[in-house]
């Protein structure tokens, strides 16, 4: 007859129990309670008043919302059942349980400085010698934003939609004047369309189609708004600036990588050796021209000047280049033509026509085509430089293997051309190759350790703020983490429940 331990369900406790009898010691919750305990938090502090009854601590919220996304877990309805069900959330809220209003309306209002938070436990990581906090790496990614295409609209369409409501309700007005000069007060209720017959439906319906047409208006203004800070009518014409989304207006249409188009934010992150420096939503929906924001991000946060820089060739412009020899900043950044032109370099496979066979006339101020023929100035673009147009083109008997066009186009400037030979020339160097391949070790494993590892492919909240808080809060969590994963590996200490020392640092 085999025997079993005893087991009963309904024995009571003689003392009452301690929650952290039954977590690991070197359960990460320690870590991050000891952490937020040390840290500054006065920017969280700064956005309660003494109006109203006491709030939860924020010092426990802050804990709470940390180890929630460390887990992984952001929607705040799952939060709330984590505080009644899980050890660890009822650890650190200590067994209080904000229900999940409570838990929104904290992460929407009292985080909107967590930048100032996140950037002291960036410092830490670089105290304790994770990252190099002057060395650094930029890169991009696309996030969905909670909206969907369907909701983004355009001038014409929202006029169009605005006209079809206001006959709609005129038609309704109308025929309601007239059932009521017919019936009177004897209209049967069935007179009408079910969702019309009641009163108190038919003025919700109402009232509904007219907030809508008050959205759509707040719509039209914010493409206006785009429209009148354009530069040009090339930027003028781009998507983002033609349309906006009823649902989240600070959300792009963008192109994510499977090649479809979504609602999306452009996420930049900022990383040494897989530590987050920095983080930004991009108001571009290219990376382009967010290299010195990235810096002076980076500078905000550590308080220190970045010396070196990291990125791919997106970030390239001349603009933000010059910006990082201003500031003596080592930058390794190639610019969009490098691989191709340096491959067909040495497949000796360079088109007849390619710009690299126009020679510039500095004296005349002109170029001259592999032909021959002149180029006259045509143009002047303050980030491309001058633009040069052909002369003879419609009587060149090989105008088909240079341009499809009337005339055949060159830009051309002095300065872009020196910066991208110089790069050039460092990025193929063996010290420069070595460095330029840091960028794979520093950012990238952010981006799949925020993705995978954190189910971080949308965001739950809309509008900008919010969403940067959420970036925000995700950030931390995966520095936290390398925190907690570091002090494991190296041993150095055996309980994580006695970091107050440790903390201070």
């Amino acid at each position: 007859m085999p025997t079993f331990k005893s087991y009963n369900q309904n024995q009571s406790m003689l003392l009452p129990p301690d929650i952290r009898d039954y977590l690991p010691k070197d359960h990460i919750a320690y870590l991050i309670s000891d952490i937020v305990d040390h840290l500054n938090i006065t920017p969280v502090l700064e956005t309660y008043t003494d109006e109203g009854a006491p709030s939860f601590n924020p010092f426990m919220m802050t804990k709470v919302m940390f180890y929630a996304y460390t887990q992984g877990t952001r929607s705040s309805r799952r939060i709330e059942n984590k505080l009644h069900e899980d050890l660890a959330f009822r650890y650190l809220s200590a067994n209080q349980t904000p229900d999940h209003g409570t838990i929104n309306l904290f992460r929407k209002n009292h985080l909107v400085h967590l930048e100032e938070i996140f950037a002291q436990i960036a410092i830490l990581c670089g105290t304790l010698d994770l990252a190099s906090l002057t060395d650094a790496s930029i890169d991009g990614t696309r996030i969905k934003a909670s909206a969907s295409r369907n909701n983004l609209f355009d001038e014409k369409q929202i006029d169009r939609i605005k006209k079809q409501m206001r006959d709609m309700l005129e038609d309704a007005q109308k025929i309601d004047d007239e059932e009521d000069k017919r019936f009177g007060n004897s209209r049967g209720y069935n007179q009408l369309p079910p969702d019309l017959a009641d009163p108190e439906k038919r003025k919700k319906k109402i009232k509904e189609i007219q907030e809508h047409m008050q959205k759509l208006n707040q719509t039209k203004g914010l493409i206006k708004e785009k429209q009148k800070n354009a530069k040009g009518k090339e930027e003028q014409n781009q998507i983002n600036n033609k349309t906006s989304n009823t649902t989240d207006p600070d959300a792009k249409l963008l192109q994510m990588k499977d090649n479809s188009f979504k609602m999306a934010y452009n996420v930049q992150i900022a990383a040494s050796r897989g530590i987050t420096l920095a983080y930004d939503i991009a108001n571009t929906a290219l990376d382009t021209h967010n290299l010195k924001n990235m810096i002076q991000r980076i500078e905000s946060n550590i308080q220190k000047k970045v010396n070196t820089i990291k990125a791919d060739s997106a970030y390239f412009t001349k603009n933000d280049i010059q910006y990082c020899n201003k500031q003596n900043i080592d930058a390794y950044v190639p610019d969009t033509r490098k691989e191709k032109e340096e491959k067909e370099v040495q497949e000796n496979s360079v088109p007849k026509f390619d710009r690299r066979n126009f020679i510039y006339n500095p004296e005349e101020d002109e170029c001259i085509c592999p032909l021959g023929k002149p180029l006259k100035f045509f143009v002047k673009d303050e980030e491309k430089g001058k633009r040069y147009r052909g002369t003879q083109c419609h009587l060149c008997p090989q105008k088909s293997e240079c341009t499809k066009s009337a005339y055949r186009y060159f830009q051309y400037d002095p300065e872009l051309e020196k910066i991208r030979t110089e790069m050039r020339q460092k990025l193929n160097s063996n010290q420069g190759k070595q460095k330029y391949l840091e960028r794979m070790s520093d950012v990238e494993p952010v981006m799949g350790d925020i993705k995978e590892n954190k189910s971080f492919t949308h965001f739950l909240t809309r509008g900008k703020p919010t969403v940067l808080i959420e970036l925000g809060l995700v950030c931390t969590a995966c520095n936290l983490v390398k925190i907690f994963n570091w002090i494991k590996k190296k041993k150095k200490l055996m309980d994580i429940r006695q970091l107050n020392t440790f903390a201070r640092v």
